[in-house]
């Protein structure tokens, strides 16, 4: 459907979110047609907390952040950037607030956190995050699906020795938090830009 909505003669715009390998499929079909095209692709958008941060602000940003939707979301802060003078007492806070999110139904007044949308996304998040552990990173919290099953998965943060891990710069669509931490404004600024 998307190929032939893309070369159709009567489509003089195309519009796209979604992956970049989707993305580059149509960025090549309209081009050769001289169309106009605008894409949003998948990324890995930055939540960075420098020494100076009110940390209960900031704790209570990134959750709302990752674990809003589920992490279902195109601009899910889905990579901390977190300065090393605070990262210690920030994850702390963080993991706590993670761990009294409440999973469930997402139409009972009581549930913060729902579900993901498909069985493959969760198989997705829980092969990215498996691989991370193999690649070195810990995870702080979550890392499972909880007691219900069904399509839930726990909240999950990751601390990640290096940014060259897979899970920092791969878009799971899902409530799994990448930490890395940083010395320097600049090193923040080129960590958050890396992806």
């Amino acid at each position: 459907t998307g190929e032939a909505l893309v070369t159709d003669p009567n489509v003089n715009v195309v519009s796209f979110t979604g992956s970049t390998g989707a993305g580059r499929r149509v960025g090549e079909l309209a081009g050769r047609l001289l169309k106009k095209v605008s894409l949003e692709l998948g990324g890995k958008s930055p939540f960075v907390v420098f020494e100076d941060a009110d940390l209960e602000s900031a704790v209570n940003g990134c959750v709302a952040g990752i674990f809003g939707a589920t992490g279902q979301s195109c601009v899910a802060g889905s990579r901390l950037i977190v300065h090393e003078a605070v990262a210690e007492e920030f994850l702390a806070r963080l993991v706590a607030a993670a761990e009294a999110i409440r999973i469930g139904d997402p139409l009972a007044e009581e549930t913060q956190m729902g579900p993901l949308c498909t069985e493959a996304q969760v198989r997705l998040i829980e092969a990215q995050v498996a691989l991370a552990v193999t690649e070195g990173a810990t995870v702080l919290t979550g890392g499972k699906q909880p007691a219900l099953g069904g399509t839930y998965y726990e909240p999950t943060i990751v601390d990640c020795p290096s940014a060259d891990l897979t899970i920092v710069d791969t878009e799971l669509f899902g409530p799994v938090l990448s930490v890395l931490r940083f010395k320097t404004e600049d090193e923040a600024i080129a960590l958050a830009n890396r992806s």
